[in-house]
C-alpha cells in the first residue's frame, strides 16, 4: 500500500477481478476497530483469509465460557421469577492440516458441560458428553504481498457431523430438551468468505457465515445461522524474529439466527439477533505458538418471544504448529 492510499482504494487496485472487487468493496469500505469472532467455536483463526503460515500441522485447545442468566422479551430484559439460567462450558480440540499454502483442512471436537434451570420446578440440572464435531476445508483463492502489506482472500466449505451426545436425562428422568444437548443430532452444512489484510503492524479482517441447521434429534431443527464480522488488530509489541510478539484485538460481529421448529412448527420463542463487540489480546511467544483471549460482549440484542440472553462470554485458546 501506498502512502496516502486507502484501505478502499487497495482493494480496488490490487484484486484484479471485478467478482472479486465487488465481493468485497463493502466489508473493506466499512472496517471499524473490530475483532472476527467465529461462527464456529473453537481454532485459532479458522476464519481467516490466512491459512496456516507453512505447510504442516497446527493443534490448537480453546476453552470457552457462554453464560445466559437474563431473560429477555424483543430487546427488553423482562423479570425471570423462576430464575432461568444456561450456562455452557465448552472445551474445543482443534486440528488444522495444511497441505500448501493455499489449502488447508481443519477439524473442531467440543466438549461440553452445562448447568441449567428450565424454570420448571425441578432445580439445577447438568450434563456433559461430546458436542458436534465440525470438518471443513479452506481455500485461499487470492493472495498480495508487497513490502510491508499482504492481502488475502479465503473461502471455506465445511459441516456440523451428528457426532454429539443426544441422551442426556433430566433428574425426573424425561430427555432434556434438545437444544439443551450437547449435540443436535444432525448435519449442517455451512459456507464462508474471509479477507485478512495487513499493512505494517495493523491487521484487518472480515467474514461472512452462512449455515443450514437440518432436523436431528428429538425432531428438533435449530434455525439458519447467518453472522457477518470485521476486525482490527495492532502489534503494540514486536521483537526481531524469532522474539516473542503482542497483539490487540477489537471487533464487531452481527448474528442473525431464524425460528426452530419442533415436529415441523415453528417455535414463537426462537430466532435472535445480536451485535458484540469482541475486544482481545493475541501473543506469540515463540513463531509457533499462538495464545489468545477475548470477550464477547453484547450491546445489541433482540429476541422472539422470551428467551435466555447472551451475557458477556469469555474465550481462552492456545495453539502449536508442527
Amino acid at each position: 500500500m501506498q502512502a496516502g492510499q486507502s484501505l478502499l482504494e487497495f482493494c480496488l487496485q490490487e484484486v484484479p477481478s471485478v467478482t472479486l472487487r465487488w465481493s468485497w468493496i463493502v466489508l473493506c469500505a466499512v472496517l471499524l476497530p473490530t475483532d472476527d469472532v467465529a461462527a464456529q467455536d473453537g481454532g485459532i483463526e479458522v476464519f481467516a483469509g490466512e491459512t496456516l503460515f507453512e505447510k504442516g500441522l497446527r493443534v490448537s485447545f480453546t476453552e470457552l465460557y457462554k453464560p445466559k442468566t437474563k431473560l429477555y422479551s424483543g430487546v427488553n430484559e423482562v423479570g425471570n421469577p423462576t430464575d432461568r439460567f444456561n450456562k455452557e462450558y465448552r472445551s474445543v480440540l482443534g486440528v488444522d492440516y495444511g497441505f500448501n499454502r493455499d489449502l488447508t483442512l481443519m477439524a473442531l471436537v467440543p466438549y461440553v458441560h452445562r448447568d441449567y434451570n428450565l424454570g420448571q420446578g425441578l432445580g439445577d440440572e447438568s450434563l456433559d458428553g461430546l458436542g458436534d464435531a465440525t470438518l471443513m476445508i479452506k481455500h485461499r483463492g487470492y493472495h498480495v504481498e508487497g513490502r510491508g502489506r499482504t492481502f488475502n482472500l479465503a473461502w471455506l466449505a465445511g459441516v456440523e457431523t451428528p457426532t454429539g451426545e443426544t441422551g442426556a436425562l433430566q433428574s425426573n428422568g424425561e430427555l432434556v430438551p434438545a437444544r439443551l444437548q450437547a449435540g443436535l443430532g444432525s448435519w449442517n452444512p455451512f459456507l464462508s468468505s474471509a479477507m485478512t489484510a495487513g499493512i505494517d503492524r495493523w491487521r484487518f479482517d472480515a467474514v461472512i457465515f452462512n449455515k443450514v441447521n437440518t432436523k436431528g434429534d428429538q425432531d428438533y431443527e435449530k434455525g439458519n445461522f447467518f453472522s457477518a464480522s470485521v476486525s482490527v488488530g495492532y502489534r503494540f509489541l514486536h521483537y526481531k524474529y524469532p522474539g516473542p510478539t503482542f497483539g490487540a484485538r477489537l471487533g464487531v460481529q452481527y448474528r442473525h439466527e431464524q425460528r426452530a421448529k419442533l415436529g415441523g412448527a415453528l417455535q414463537n420463542n426462537s430466532g435472535s439477533e445480536q451485535v458484540l463487540l469482541n475486544p482481545g489480546l493475541s501473543i506469540h511467544p515463540i513463531p509457533r505458538m499462538d495464545l489468545n483471549i477475548f470477550t464477547r460482549i453484547p450491546i445489541y440484542q433482540r429476541y422472539n418471544g422470551t428467551q435466555l440472553a447472551w451475557d458477556p462470554q469469555l474465550v481462552l485458546a492456545f495453539g502449536f504448529r508442527f
